[in-house]
């Protein structure tokens, strides 16, 4: 895995974490009612909060994922060029050999 996935994967993690304790903590907060005595209502804005903590960890959840897939892609793209590179400069030093061979048996004729 590249070194970017490992960045991602952590942001991830540190994200849905940060967004558990948001949602703890709020939802803590919802059920004591804040001097409210309304349970429904108390009950009613945790799970509003809830919900949104969710959808916020969701959503840095998939960037995080589409940002780790974008650096594989990219450092599958650079594995692809250099080996391409690689490939073509094993053909280029193979032909030169090649033509020296064939200069080599051809100068030796001439005399």
């Amino acid at each position: 895995m590249s070194e970017h996935g490992f960045t991602s994967s952590r942001f991830g993690r540190r994200a849905l974490s940060a967004a558990a304790v948001v949602a703890i903590a709020a939802t803590g907060a919802a059920w004591s009612g804040c001097g409210d005595d309304n349970d429904d209502e108390a009950s009613s804005t945790a799970n509003s909060i809830a919900e949104q903590a969710n959808s916020t960890a969701q959503s840095i959840s998939e960037e995080a994922q589409q940002q780790a897939d974008e650096a594989q892609n990219q450092a599958d793209d650079a594995i692809d060029q250099a080996t391409d590179e690689a490939n073509q400069a094993a053909e280029d030093a193979q032909n030169q050999a090649d033509q020296a061979t064939d200069q080599n048996q051809g100068g030796g004729y001439g005399n």
